[in-house]
């Protein structure tokens, strides 16, 4: 298995224009190619495929929307410190956390244009993930 690098998800998108927008501007990935409805995006060691779909429903919050794409990254307060006044150009509610999860992971979650979320997340302690699973009982 040494031959595996990296995974590059594919994002489908009803729009590709706003999503390279937002992608590049307020995530920060770099074009590296583009051609009619086919995108590659890096950010780091971090890699996105984009392919338009017109007509693609935007997912409705609440109802369908779910984390679809999960980035791990060292350090997820740095990354929120990074980017935050680009997340502030946001709706409010497109932007979740930073925040310890029960899972063991500390997430930041932010809504891509096609209503499903992004996640960067890092792997927290066992005795943080207890505290994150005693507030979730509350």
């Amino acid at each position: 298995m040494k031959q595996i690098y990296q995974v590059t998800p594919f994002v489908h998108v009803p729009d590709m224009a706003q999503a390279l927008d937002f992608l590049t501007r307020v995530l920060r990935f770099e074009l590296k190619y583009r051609e009619a409805n086919y995108a590659y995006l890096e950010w780091g060691d971090a890699a996105l495929r984009l392919l338009e779909e017109r007509g693609r429903p935007r997912a409705v919050p609440g109802d369908s929307a779910r984390v679809t794409i999960y980035v791990d990254v060292r350090d997820v307060d740095a990354l929120h410190a990074e980017l935050r006044a680009e997340l502030a150009t946001l709706p409010a509610g497109d932007v979740a956390g930073p925040e310890d999860q029960p899972w063991s992971q500390r997430e930041l979650l932010v809504r891509l244009p096609d209503g499903h979320w992004l996640a960067f997340g890092q792997a927290i302690s066992a005795e943080r993930a207890a505290a994150a699973r005693a507030r979730h009982h509350e």
